[in-house]
C-alpha cells in the first residue's frame, strides 16, 4: 500500500513540475524585447528548468526502486523508517 501512495505522490509531483516548467516558459516568453527575453531565460528559466529536471529524474529513480524487485529491502537498509 505504501508503493501506491509514494508513486501516486510522484505522479503529482512530475505534473507539478510539467506544470512549473510550462509556466516559466511561457512568462519568458511574454517579455516584450529579445535582450528581455534572453535574460529571463538565462537567470531564471534555466536554473529553474534544471532544478526541476533533476527532481523529475530524482523522482523516477526512487519509483524504479521502489517497485523493483528487491526496491522495498534496498529502501529499507538505506533508510529505517521504511
Amino acid at each position: 500500500m505504501l508503493q501506491l501512495f509514494v508513486s501516486l505522490g510522484m505522479v503529482l509531483l512530475c505534473a507539478g513540475g510539467v506544470a512549473l516548467l510550462a509556466l516559466v516558459l511561457a512568462w519568458q516568453e511574454r517579455a516584450a524585447a529579445p535582450d528581455v527575453r534572453r535574460r529571463r531565460l538565462v537567470w531564471l528559466v534555466l536554473p529553474v528548468a534544471s532544478a526541476v529536471l533533476a527532481l523529475l529524474l530524482g523522482a523516477v529513480f526512487l519509483l524504479m526502486m521502489l517497485w523493483s524487485p528487491q526496491g522495498a529491502e534496498l529502501l529499507a537498509i538505506r533508510n529505517p523508517l521504511l
